[in-house]
């Protein structure tokens, strides 16, 4: 893996009015390359259960330090992750209900 990056709900996934709280990590993601989107992370996003799923075929390396109930915004670091190829011009990371 060429690249280490960081997951986050960057380059437009969340608006500013947009309310993501963290909730827990999804421990069995990391550590494994994944070829598809993966869930990362269980959060309430605008009230609704939610997941936040890798964009790219990765390696989610390491969790952050967040803390459950730690409110999520564009420039929160999620997690950590091992790419060949940088998900340019997308976000690093999405959420899906």
């Amino acid at each position: 893996m060429a690249f280490l990056c960081t997951f986050q709900l960057n380059n437009g996934e969340i608006q500013d009015t947009d309310e993501v709280i963290f909730l827990a990590f999804v421990d069995d993601s990391f550590g494994h390359y994944h070829k598809d989107q993966v869930k990362i992370a269980r959060v309430l996003f605008n009230g609704d259960e939610s997941y936040i799923y890798s964009t790219c075929p990765c390696i989610p390396s390491d969790e952050a330090s967040l803390t459950q109930g730690q409110k999520i915004d564009k420039d929160t670091i999620i997690g950590y992750f091992a790419a060949d190829d940088i998900p340019y011009d997308k976000p690093f990371a999405r959420i899906e209900r």
